[in-house]
């Protein structure tokens, strides 16, 4: 199974609302891990509704880490379920509740890392929301057991600034791990007013999914608002399913790729 890891430069560019919506229309179980450094409770407080997550999350595997207890066996117990009554199992990790918590992380993570891989074993793809990139980058130890990498942007003047900041910063990690990492744009909002083209040939990084700019339902996954008619049906829905499926489709394709190089290589 796979760990997709998503990211973004400052300015709010659709880095949670995307991971959301992506797990809310992935084909298969799922756990979406909020591991965003600047922590904004953002799900919780959105799309969740306020609600009392029972104190689970990323502070008690932190917890399980100091007293030197492994953190995979707990790791599906702190998460809770982001649907009902589907036979698909979407489940979300909560993030830090307090920003003094995260620098408690750094030498976690890739204990973390290593805990998602494991889910694979029990058929769970992994989708993590890590926020927006700092001036250090992502933990590298999330990055090198990402199967796919995908930096949110808009198509705006704002968004694009930043990106140009901050991305190359992205791609020069990525290059440093040990193996390659494929790397891709999540275009939110594409036309509005720079077309993909010319987002591509600006950044040398191929798009792989473009996300409409549809507001009002994206603010039922931003803001926890009541769904208006249609919502399961609207454009915003539908492209978050495509980029799933299309997602998926890549990563089984990669992973029979490295399958028949092994294959070739063995005696």
């Amino acid at each position: 199974m796979s760990v997709i890891v998503l990211t973004g430069g400052p300015g709010s560019p659709g880095v949670t609302t995307t991971s959301l919506g992506l797990t809310l229309c992935w084909p298969g179980d799922v756990m979406l891990s909020d591991c965003d450094r600047d922590p904004a409770q953002a799900i919780p407080a959105g799309y969740l509704r306020g609600l009392d997550l029972g104190g689970r999350g990323l502070a008690v595997l932190a917890r399980l880490h100091r007293e030197a207890r492994g953190i995979g066996p707990e790791l599906i117990r702190q998460t809770i379920a982001l649907t009902r009554e589907e036979t698909t199992n979407r489940r979300f990790l909560p993030g830090f509740a307090q920003p003094g918590a995260v620098r408690l992380f750094d030498h976690i993570w890739p204990e973390l890392a290593e805990a998602f891989t494991d889910l694979g074993t029990q058929g769970i793809d992994v989708i993590v929301d890590a926020g927006r990139l700092g001036h250090d980058g992502l933990p590298t130890a999330l990055l090198e057991v990402a199967d796919a990498i995908g930096f949110v942007l808009q198509s705006n003047l704002k968004s694009l600034a930043a990106s140009r900041l901050y991305l190359p910063l992205l791609v020069d990690q990525v290059h440093e791990l040990p193996a390659d990492r494929p790397l891709g744009l999540v275009l939110v909002g594409p036309g509005r007013p720079y077309s993909t083209h010319e987002i591509t040939a600006q950044f040398g990084v191929d798009c792989w999914t473009r996300i409409p700019w549809d507001p009002r339902p994206a603010g039922v996954l931003s803001h926890g608002l009541t769904p208006p008619r249609g919502f399961n049906n609207s454009p915003l829905l539908g492209s978050y399913r495509v980029a799933a499926l299309h997602l998926t489709q890549r990563l089984e394709r990669a992973r029979a790729l490295r399958h028949e190089l092994l294959q070739g290589g063995a005696p």
